[in-house]
């Protein structure tokens, strides 16, 4: 299928839209002229910023004491799964970050935190 051209048909955009450019034209000169008008007001850059860490004291930290109970949702053959599971995590973990510690001794704890994890990741995938 092919684009139709609307100039084969005598149709182009001066016809429709002419009047309406010419009328905002009109209107954006009026603004324009009325803007200068205005007196600027120089603004403190303390004061915005003031406002601006006024905005964030609305924000109310999320409540942590909501608790689980897991047993609605596990049984205890699950439950006994999940520890093991967990615990052997922890421990490849510990042990991944403690080589990471030992191979190299100005690496931070985060670091060999994040070698740990991303060996970990690579060994269960």
């Amino acid at each position: 299928m092919t684009n139709i051209n609307p100039i084969k048909f005598g149709v182009s955009s001066n016809q429709y839209f002419k009047n309406e450019e010419k009328e905002d034209l009109t209107k954006t000169s009026e603004n324009a002229k009325k803007a200068p008008a205005e007196a600027k007001k120089s603004i403190d850059s303390k004061e915005v910023l003031g406002f601006m860490a006024a905005q964030n004291t609305d924000i109310v930290p999320a409540k942590t004491t909501k608790t689980v109970d897991v047993s609605k949702y596990v049984n205890e053959e699950q439950t006994q799964r999940i520890k093991d599971f967990m615990a052997a995590f922890e421990a490849d973990f510990n042990q991944a970050s403690e080589i990471a510690m030992n191979e190299f001794p100005d690496l931070s704890q985060e670091a060999a935190g994040n070698i740990a994890l991303a060996y970990i990741n690579a060994s269960y995938s």
